[in-house]
């Protein structure tokens, strides 16, 4: 049997340990329990897949009833002189390590800018939703009457000589049928969502052109009426003003009330 003091190699280490086992007519299993080291890494090194660990080295020999310490000597400068990773880089182990922080610090970085990007967001959600309801309140109070007076005529009768008759109002007046359509329109769109239609409406939509008469066999005993021009349109100017109020108070940067309250906003 090779003697562990006279071995140079890490093969004729492993081989002097081999035959150290074979000496003692065991199989690995037995040395494995009497060693209390697992039967794969007795296998290990008994085919030399492994190179053993000291503790292994120690209870295998012990195991075989030899004294560990010569083989200890011998193991000591053969494992020494086998290339582990890293072993004597200490310089490359801490430039990766610095690169691994500052890659996390980065990624921190990251997080904490995410995190804050989404605050941002969704507080610029609750401004733009207080701001909205806000001009909406601020719309509704705003937002002028419709009520218009009804354009009368004016007595006088045309001469019956006239092949067609007529009867004047006293003063330029539009039909109700077309307002009371304009009317409703209005009251479809005058909604948070609808705000930006109406104003678009109001902008593209005239009512036809005012009348100053009105055929007699239309308007028997005064039952014709219709709405007097001013009153339309000055309701129409306040209208369109308002709304572009409304939508002015809605991209503005205006400030949240210091209690948060929602309500009837401020006066343009």
């Amino acid at each position: 049997m090779t003697r562990p003091d006279r071995v140079t190699t890490q093969q004729e280490f492993i081989q002097a340990l081999q035959e150290l086992v074979s000496m003692t007519g065991r199989s690995p299993e037995d040395i494995a329990k009497r060693s209390d080291v697992s039967g794969n890494t007795v296998r290990g090194v008994m085919t030399g897949k492994n190179w053993p660990q000291l503790r292994t080295v120690e209870l295998l020999v012990r195991a075989c009833g030899q004294d560990p310490r010569p083989w200890v000597h011998a193991w000591a400068p053969l494992n020494d002189a086998r290339p582990q990773p890293m072993r004597g880089n200490n310089k490359e182990l801490r430039e990766q390590i610095d690169a691994l922080g500052a890659e996390l610090t980065g990624l921190r970085e990251q997080v904490r800018s995410l995190r804050d990007a989404l605050e941002q967001g969704e507080w610029g959600d609750r401004q733009r939703e207080h701001r909205m309801t806000n001009a909406y309140f601020t719309f509704l109070t705003q937002m002028p009457s419709s009520d218009f007076r009804r354009v009368e005529f004016d007595g006088a009768r045309a001469p019956r000589r006239n092949a067609s008759p007529t009867r004047t109002y006293a003063e330029p007046a539009y039909e109700a049928i077309d307002v009371n359509s304009l009317l409703g329109k209005i009251q479809e769109l005058a909604t948070v969502e609808g705000l930006p239609g109406l104003a678009l409406y109001l902008a593209t939509s005239q009512l036809p052109l005012a009348i100053a008469t009105v055929a007699v066999y239309m308007a028997p005993h005064g039952a014709i009426y219709n709405y007097a021009k001013s009153d339309v349109d000055a309701y129409l100017v306040e209208l369109k003003a308002c709304v572009h109020r409304y939508l002015r108070d809605c991209t503005d940067d205006q400030a949240l009330p210091a209690d948060g309250a929602v309500g009837p906003g401020r006066s343009a």
